[in-house]
Formats: C-alpha cells, sequence, structure tokens
C-alpha cells in the first residue's frame, strides 16, 4: 500500500472511531425535555404535552413526578412524546406546580424539573368607554388592563385560538372598518414562579389595507385566522386564510352565511344553499362533504371532531343536534323557542343552551342536558336579556360558562356554574366578554 493509500486509511479509521465514540457518550447521556407546552386539545380540563430527548420509561414518570395542588391525573402515550392530561369533572382552583422526575428505558435519570402551569383563560372584554369603546383584559387580581386605543366601535372580536393574540375590527362609526391584529405574549407555563404573569400586548398590526364594510373572523386552536370581508356594498367579498406564521391563503369558497374553521385546524365548515358543506384548508388534498338540511353550527365542543347544530324545521320549529365523526346527527332538543346560544363540554357530554320564546315575550330559559338530550337542569334567567351576537363560551378549567347579559342600560358577563346553573354577575358594563385561551 502507498504512503498515500495509508494516510487514506488512517483518516477513515479516525473518523470512524470519533463517530463510534461520539455515538457511545450519547448513549450515556442522560434524557433531556425538549418541548413541554400545554394542550388545549383535551377531553379533560387541560393537559401539557411532553417530548424527550430519549424513549421514557412511562411508569417511572408516573413513580417521580407529582402535581400540587393534587388533581387526578393521568399519562398518555408510550415513551415519547407524552401528554399529561387532567382527568374530567375537576376544576383548577390556581396556578398548578408540576415536579417531573423519572428515568428513560436505559435507567438514566431525567434532571428533575418544577414548573409552573396556570391553564385557566382569561377574561376579555369590549367596554363602552368615553370616546366609544375598548378592549380590556381583567388581571388575576379582578382589575382591568386596557388592551388597545378608543375606537367609536369594536364591530368584532375574535381571540386566536393559541392565545398568541386578538383580531379587531375597529369601525369610525360610519360603516368603514378596519381590521387589526394585537399580539399577546403569554407566561403561563414557567419554571420560576415569580415569571407567571399577566400578557403583554404588541403593537397592533394592520391585517388589511383597505377600508372593510364588514368582516366576519375565525380561528383555531393552531392560531389560524379565517376573514371573510367585503370593501363596498356591491363587492362579493372575499374569504382568506391567514396563518399563525403569517401566511396568507384565499378560500375560493362561496358561502351564504359565516364560515367557521375547524378548532383542531385542517378544515373549515361553510354554510351553502343546499346545507354545511366541510373542506379542507389550501396545501391539503380537496374535500368536501355534505350534511343537507336547514342548518347552522352553533357552537364546538372541545374534543375533535364535535359539534353543536341548530336545524331550522319547515314547521318554523327549531332543534338542537349533537354532529360526531361517523355517526348521523342526534337530535338532543327540539321546541318553538328560538336557540340563542349553546355550549358543551368534552364530546358533549353535557349540553347548555339558552331558548326563548320571542312570540310570547317570554324571558330566556337556559336548560343543561346530557349527551342523550335528557334534562340535567333549567334556570329561568328572567331579568336578563343575552346581548345580541354574544356566544356562551365553557371554560373547563372551572367547569364555568361565559354570557354577556343584560340587565337595564348595560350589559354584563356573567359566569355560569356548570353543574347548578348559579349566576355570578360581574359589576363591569361591557358589550361583549370572551374567553382568552391561556398560550
Amino acid at each position: 500500500m502507498t504512503a498515500t493509500g495509508q494516510r487514506i486509511t488512517l483518516v477513515l479509521a479516525a473518523g470512524l472511531a470519533l463517530a463510534l465514540l461520539q455515538q457511545q457518550l450519547l448513549l450515556l447521556r442522560p434524557p433531556r425535555l425538549l418541548e413541554l407546552e400545554s394542550s388545549s386539545a383535551s377531553s379533560g380540563p387541560a393537559a401539557l404535552d411532553l417530548r424527550f430527548s430519549r424513549p421514557m420509561s412511562r411508569s417511572s414518570l408516573v413513580g417521580s413526578s407529582s402535581l400540587q395542588p393534587q388533581l387526578a391525573w393521568m399519562w398518555l402515550g408510550e415513551s415519547n412524546p407524552l401528554r399529561l392530561l387532567l382527568l374530567p369533572g375537576q376544576t383548577i382552583p390556581g396556578p398548578l406546580r408540576l415536579l417531573l422526575a423519572g428515568v428513560d428505558r436505559r435507567n438514566l435519570p431525567l434532571g428533575r424539573q418544577q414548573w409552573h402551569w396556570d391553564p385557566r383563560p382569561r377574561l376579555l372584554a369590549v367596554m363602552p368607554v368615553a370616546g366609544g369603546e375598548q378592549l380590556q383584559l381583567q388581571r388575576r387580581d379582578g382589575s382591568w388592563q386596557a388592551l388597545t386605543p378608543v375606537w367609536p366601535q369594536l364591530a368584532q372580536v375574535q381571540p386566536l385560538g393559541n392565545g398568541a393574540g386578538v383580531a379587531v375590527l375597529s369601525g369610525d362609526g360610519m360603516g368603514s372598518h378596519r381590521l387589526w391584529l394585537l399580539p399577546l405574549q403569554q407566561h403561563n407555563l414557567v419554571r420560576e414562579p415569580q415569571r407567571l404573569s399577566e400578557p403583554v400586548a404588541g403593537g397592533l398590526q394592520p391585517l388589511d389595507d383597505a377600508a372593510l364594510l364588514f368582516a366576519h373572523l375565525s380561528s383555531n386552536r393552531r392560531g389560524d385566522l379565517l376573514v371573510q370581508s367585503s370593501t363596498t356594498a356591491l363587492d362579493p367579498g372575499s374569504t382568506s386564510v391567514r396563518t399563525a406564521q403569517g401566511r396568507k391563503w384565499p378560500l375560493p369558497h362561496s358561502a351564504s352565511g359565516p364560515m367557521q374553521l375547524l378548532p383542531e385546524g385542517g378544515g373549515v365548515v361553510v354554510p351553502e344553499l343546499e346545507g354545511l358543506t366541510l373542506h379542507n384548508l389550501p396545501g391539503q388534498p380537496r374535500r368536501r362533504q355534505l350534511l343537507p338540511g336547514s342548518r347552522e353550527l352553533s357552537s364546538f365542543c372541545p374534543v375533535s371532531g364535535r359539534a353543536l347544530l341548530v336545524r331550522h324545521w319547515p314547521d318554523y320549529r327549531r332543534s338542537l343536534e349533537l354532529v360526531e365523526p361517523g355517526q348521523p346527527p342526534r337530535q338532543l332538543w327540539i321546541g318553538s323557542e328560538a336557540v340563542l346560544a349553546s355550549a358543551c363540554d368534552r364530546g358533549g357530554d353535557r349540553v347548555w343552551l339558552v331558548v326563548s320564546n320571542w312570540a310570547q315575550g317570554s324571558q330566556p330559559l337556559m336548560l343543561a342536558l346530557d349527551r342523550r338530550g335528557q334534562l340535567l337542569k333549567q334556570r329561568s334567567l328572567k331579568g336578563w336579556e343575552v346581548e345580541p351576537g354574544a356566544p356562551m363560551l365553557f371554560d373547563p378549567t372551572r367547569q364555568q360558562l361565559l354570557l354577556t347579559l343584560r340587565s337595564g342600560s348595560h350589559a354584563k358577563p356573567v359566569l355560569v356554574d356548570g353543574s347548578s346553573l348559579s349566576l355570578q354577575p360581574l359589576a363591569k358594563p361591557v358589550r361583549l366578554a370572551l374567553w382568552l385561551p391561556a398560550g
């Protein structure tokens, strides 16, 4: 062998030896936590998704990790990634402390870590103030923080489903509107308890160069934003989706009403003359599924693929239906009253709706049903009116509902216990109250 060949052989051998040494060092390296993030796509009140550098022993995580306060929880998954799920039916009274420890499948220990986690959503409200309306956020101590300037009108407010911001449609009071995005930086999952803090608002970002006549907004848990808008009365309008990464995709679908993004992402519900249709978003294989009949989407359930629909019958009755993947709609309620709002827990295990018989001038009535449509409880909302266009929203972390109810000259945010249906009005005049997801 020539000298050159010997040198090449030595270089290759040295490289191989170095690679083997690096491999052995990596095998001896203890596991690390690579990602930890809160997940809203959960059948329980809250969940955390974890990804490690090595496959973990789930039994060791179960035996070595702890959660304070002591709530019932479990691990889902085989080894990596894993999900920490708080079991259904519990309320979260405040921030949680997670002590994370365990070993990987080679019995090497994960460094003990302590995390502080507050999965509770925050209350957003459109406030009537001097000069118009303003978006404000309720702090944990009950005080209120202004998030936007004062505009003559706040026509639409849509929190992003990942909690990273709020889309707002401001109006000048004379029919012209502008669309903005308010970024929010949240601190709900931190290593040090003092870093749990209120959201920090960034600068307002205009989302449309032209003034708009109207806009309808929708978001999903990924943080994507759907915008249906029109610039003039003669403009047929356009629809687009702005992704959480800032890309903008036009949607070609023609709709007879407001479109809604699926909470888990990937699809959009489009009302058409022949019924409700489901389409994939751009970048995925084309798909169109049709549910015929005079139906409208009322609300989504936390578990993927479940939703509540309001069906309109030829004899002017309405019914509330639960839809689940692969199943025909299940009727939960039918009557001559108008359905003003609805909400559901998990996959529709509990359903709430507010109805009112306008023809008889009756007061709103709140009903709680199980997934078979059996009446669990009802409560008259005598003395209250549901603010037009305000949704009913469920907070699984505290097992409570949020309504915007009017009594007298001003509306108020009203918290409703999901079991007893007891009301807790907040002493704050608002025009609209919403939940901001914990990001």
